[in-house]
C-alpha cells in the first residue's frame, strides 16, 4: 500500500488493526501537516493525480476530453462469456 497526498496536503497512510477476536483489517488513516508523524510520511508520498496517470480510467477521460468517442468494454458474464446486448 502507498501513502497518498490528498488536496491540502493531507496524507492517507496505511494502517493494521487487531480485532479483539485476533482478526486483522488493513486500512488507511489520515495524517494532517500539523501532525508530529507528518515528516515521517511525507518522503513516501504520491500526489492522487499521479496515481491516476496511466490508468485505464485516466486514459478514457483523457479521449472523452479531446473529443474522442471513448468505448465502453463489454460487460461479461459468468465463466468469461462475453454477454452481447
Amino acid at each position: 500500500m502507498s501513502v497518498i497526498m490528498l488536496p491540502g496536503g493531507v496524507l492517507r497512510v496505511p494502517t493494521a488493526t487487531t480485532l479483539p477476536n485476533g482478526t486483522k483489517v488493513d486500512g488507511t488513516r489520515e495524517v494532517r501537516p500539523d501532525d508530529p508523524e507528518y515528516p515521517h510520511w511525507l518522503p513516501y508520498a504520491q500526489r492522487e493525480a499521479e496515481l491516476w496517470q496511466g490508468t485505464r480510467l485516466s486514459r478514457t477521460s483523457a479521449s472523452w476530453h479531446a473529443g474522442g468517442a471513448a468505448k465502453a468494454p463489454e460487460p461479461v458474464g459468468p465463466v468469461g462469456a462475453v454477454v452481447r446486448l
